[in-house]
């Protein structure tokens, strides 16, 4: 993954701690990051709204389209996907894994029947640029999973960044929008559920410190962060008060979220999060929602997915309006 046969669209920042070695499995486990940008005119006026889709896709099954189609039925507003747990199969995922790294570099994925929908596929069935960056291997199988963005508009630089290692490896990745008011960042990121074997109280501790790790790697003043938490203890987490701290609310202004939860299996945690720092006044507004399959939220899966999308529709001050 690190190395010269990664895209130059992505700029990847290996981690450097104590898990060095241990990682350098999982990233012998993995294929290499895509990038590719659909030649399409140049966007005719000031982009003044934008939707913001942030899925835990559960490893492929989420259904995709079908969500975007949806979107797409109630505004032609620029879109940007966030995605977690993004599928791919391809030629660069090593056809074996490596015996040494075990399961667990493997990512403890057993093979499945069930159809899943690869993520270089969609982005190019759904016509849009992608920035893929693979975390782990899927088990036994020639696939691997990750984080992933998708947008209708051109994405700037972008990179990827390893998180401490807690569980799994684990590797954010984020991109540049450059619009008429000033650079808008976007960043997609899964966290830890729990700690290593034997040592589950390490989640929360290990959280903190991929939280940590995270806001060092984050910057700029304007930035949406669409995220899988996995705040199994909700906002008493460190990891939540450091977010909070480095000025990311739930919105414009901030709002907490009325629904109980976006974790669709059991138990039923608020899990999955949009984040919005606006140092600049940017952004006139940013309305969060949790979109539902059933309108009394039953049923099995959510769109296929075991984790319920959220979207941010957010709204741009024209240029020159920012706050002083």
């Amino acid at each position: 993954m690190v190395g010269v046969h990664a895209d130059p669209r992505i700029t990847i920042v290996p981690w450097h701690g104590d898990g060095q070695q241990r990682l350098h499995a999982w990233r012998a486990n993995v294929g290499e990051p895509v990038a590719f940008d659909v030649p399409r005119p140049p966007v005719a006026s000031p982009v003044r709204e934008l939707v913001v889709l942030s899925w835990n896709l559960w490893i492929g099954r989420a259904r995709l389209e079908q969500v975007v189609a949806r979107i797409r039925s109630e505004t032609d507003a620029p879109l940007v996907i966030l995605a977690q747990e993004a599928y791919r199969n391809d030629a660069t995922v090593p056809a074996r894994a490596a015996r040494r790294a075990g399961r667990r570099a493997a990512g403890g994925f057993p093979p499945r029947a069930r159809a899943r929908t690869d993520i270089v596929a969609a982005a190019h069935e759904l016509g849009l640029n992608l920035r893929y960056v693979p975390s782990m291997r899927n088990g036994a199988g020639a696939s691997d999973r990750g984080n992933a963005i998708l947008s209708d508009l051109p994405l700037g630089h972008a990179w990827a960044f390893e998180l401490p290692l807690v569980l799994q490896r684990r590797v954010p990745v984020g991109a540049t929008l450059l619009l008429e008011g000033g650079p808008l960042h976007v960043v997609c990121a899964h966290l830890d559920p729990r700690g290593p074997p034997g040592a589950a109280w390490l989640g929360v501790a290990g959280r903190a410190a991929q939280a940590t790790y995270l806001l060092e790697q984050v910057v700029g003043d304007t930035v949406i962060l669409g995220a899988d938490l996995n705040l199994g203890r909700g906002r008493r987490e460190r990891a939540w008060r450091l977010l909070h701290e480095a000025d990311f609310g739930a919105g414009v202004p901030p709002v907490l979220p009325s629904w109980r939860h976006t974790f669709h299996a059991l138990p039923r945690l608020v899990l999955d999060y949009v984040l919005v720092r606006d140092r600049l006044g940017q952004l006139a507004a940013a309305r969060i929602e949790r979109l539902d399959e059933d309108p009394r939220d039953r049923g099995a899966t959510v769109f296929g997915s075991d984790h319920h999308p959220l979207v941010a529709r957010v709204r741009l001050r024209p240029a020159g309006q920012e706050l002083s």
